[in-house]
């Protein structure tokens, strides 16, 4: 099963990452890119477009961002390939090792 995982975090809390967290998020994302586990991953850009387009009975929105009302922001996503449930929990469970706190949002996908 594809799993699109979305992670956030609350950025009053979280402190930028460090060498070593940088270091071992990179081994990491090798170690799963090379077993074929992690198809993609990305983290989200400071300053970067953030945008909100909405559509309610038939009629489209766009708010631009920065959402200041928001308590947590998106801080990146990664797709991967898990056997089940269980794996997916493990494979984030070691992300969140690296990354620190913040919260996965896990939705399994189907491929286009």
């Amino acid at each position: 099963m594809k799993i699109l995982s979305i992670w956030s975090f609350d950025p009053a809390a979280k402190q930028p990452p460090t060498p070593e967290q940088m270091q071992q998020m990179g081994e990491l994302i090798v170690e799963l890119k090379s077993k074929g586990v992690l198809i993609d991953t990305g983290g989200a850009m400071p300053g970067s477009l953030e945008l909100r387009y909405s559509r309610k009975n038939g009629k489209d929105s766009v708010i631009d961002g920065p959402f200041t009302e928001a308590k947590e922001v998106v801080g990146g996503y990664a797709l991967f390939e898990a056997g089940n449930r269980d794996d997916a929990l493990a494979f984030t469970r070691r992300f969140l090792d690296v990354a620190g706190d913040g919260t996965c949002e896990l939705h399994e996908v189907s491929s286009a």
